[in-house]
C-alpha cells in the first residue's frame, strides 16, 4: 500500500497540484454557498479527482471513479435526465473496473499509464458510428420523455465512446470530453436555471471542461516526445 501511494504522489508538476487544489476547493465553498447537497458536492469532488488523476494516467483515478459514477448516476435519474443515469450507473461503473484490469497492463516506470492515438481510419469510423448511435439513442430518449433528448443522447453516446478510448489509452479521449463536458455544461445551466438545484454539478462540468482541453494538449505533447504508437 506504501509503494501505492507513493508511485501514485509521484510525477505531479507543481502548477498540477496547485490547479488540481483550486479546483477542488472552489467545487466545495461554491456550492455550499449556493446550498447544494452533501451528494452533489461530494459527487462533483470525486469526478475532479477522477478526472485529474485520469489525465495524470494514475491507475487510483478509478477508485474515486466508482462513486462518482454511482452518485451521479442518482443525481441524474432524479433530475429526469435519464441517459446520463443509465450510462453512470450502466456504462460507467463496470467500466472503472474495466480500467483497473486494463490499466494495470500498461503502465511505464512512473506508474502512469502509456498514451496511444488513434489511426486516421480509427479516427474516421469512431465519428461516423458516434453520429449514427447518437441519432438513434435521442429517437430513444424522446420515446420515454426526456426533457432534453437529442442533448442527452449526445452526452450519452459521445461518453460511451469517450470512456472506451480512456481505457484504451488514446489521447482522442480527450476530445470527446471537451464535447461531453461543453454539452454537459448546457445542459446542467438549464437545470440550474429552472430549479436553482446542482450548483456543484454544473460548476463541476465548466472545470471539466477547462480540465479536458488542458489535459488533451498535455497528453498531445507526450504522445510526440513520447511513444507514438497508432492503433
Amino acid at each position: 500500500m506504501r509503494n501505492f501511494l507513493k508511485q501514485e504522489l509521484s510525477g505531479w508538476q507543481k502548477w498540477e497540484v496547485i490547479y488540481g487544489v483550486c479546483c477542488t476547493t472552489a467545487i466545495m465553498v461554491i456550492s455550499i454557498i449556493l446550498g447544494d447537497n452533501a451528494l452533489g458536492i461530494a459527487s462533483a469532488v470525486t469526478g475532479t479527482l477522477y478526472t485529474l488523476l485520469a489525465g495524470k494516467g494514475k491507475i487510483s483515478c478509478y477508485i474515486f471513479g466508482i462513486f462518482n459514477s454511482a452518485s451521479y448516476g442518482y443525481i441524474a435519474c432524479k433530475n429526469t435526465l435519464y441517459g446520463d443515469a443509465m450510462l453512470n450507473i450502466c456504462w460507467y461503473l463496470p467500466m472503472m473496473f474495466a480500467g483497473i484490469i486494463f490499466w494495470r497492463k500498461k503502465l511505464d516506470g512512473q506508474g502512469c499509464a502509456i498514451k496511444k492515438r488513434l489511426s486516421l481510419k480509427g479516427r474516421v469510423i469512431t465519428l461516423f458510428a458516434g453520429m449514427m448511435m447518437i441519432a438513434l439513442y435521442a429517437y430513444f430518449l424522446n420515446m420515454l420523455g426526456d426533457r432534453q433528448p437529442l442533448v442527452d443522447s449526445a452526452t450519452t453516446i459521445l461518453s460511451v465512446i469517450a470512456m472506451i478510448l480512456t481505457v484504451k489509452r488514446c489521447v482522442e479521449q480527450w476530445l470527446m470530453w471537451i464535447l461531453v463536458n461543453a454539452i454537459s455544461v448546457v445542459m446542467w445551466l438549464r437545470v440550474y436555471l429552472e430549479n436553482g438545484n446542482s450548483a456543484a454539478t454544473l460548476l463541476w462540468w465548466l472545470i471539466m471542461l477547462i480540465t479536458g482541453i488542458i489535459f488533451f494538449i498535455q497528453w498531445s505533447k507526450d504522445i510526440r516526445s513520447g511513444n507514438k504508437n497508432n492503433i
